[in-house]
């Protein structure tokens, strides 16, 4: 369909389509056990996982989605974003000659470390960027006995 539309036939939308198969390869070869919940199968919103300062942080870009239509759950472990993306304007009139703006809900779940805070996670929403911040508990060692063999 892309190679039907003038404007999708340039050379960055080959590199996208040859970036997408290669994310497909390793997601195919690889599975969901390999990577990190967030990055083993691409979706939407598009996701940023990383550690910074003691925190998990999880940046989700949802540019088109005020912070009143974005919804935040953690259970049993599991983070989950979930969003509703439905516009209120729609074109009903001509053809569309190319969508990529979807009017769709949303929900991505990420499997959480057994080391983070659930009581502590803060959130923000600007320049359409949803910021999640997760710090990690402190863990306390456990003392270890030490037995002696006879």
């Amino acid at each position: 369909m892309r190679e039907m539309i003038p404007f999708y036939s340039n050379r960055l939308s080959v590199q996208r389509s040859v970036f997408d198969e290669l994310d497909k390869l390793f997601n195919d070869v690889f599975g969901k056990e390999f990577f990190p919940g967030a990055l083993a199968r691409s979706g939407y919103p598009k996701m940023n996982v990383y550690d910074d300062n003691g925190n998990l942080c999880i940046d989700a870009y949802v540019p088109e989605l005020p912070k009143d239509k974005i919804f935040i759950e953690v259970e049993d472990g599991i983070l989950t974003l979930k969003g509703d993306a439905n516009q209120d304007k729609e074109i009903t009139s001509g053809k569309y000659y190319c969508r990529e703006i979807s009017k769709r809900a949303f929900s991505r779940s990420i499997k959480l470390p057994e080391s983070i805070d659930e009581e502590k996670i803060e959130a923000d929403h600007k320049d359409g960027v949803l910021k999640v911040r997760i710090p990690y508990r402190d863990i306390v060692k456990k003392k270890i006995n030490k037995i002696d063999i006879t």
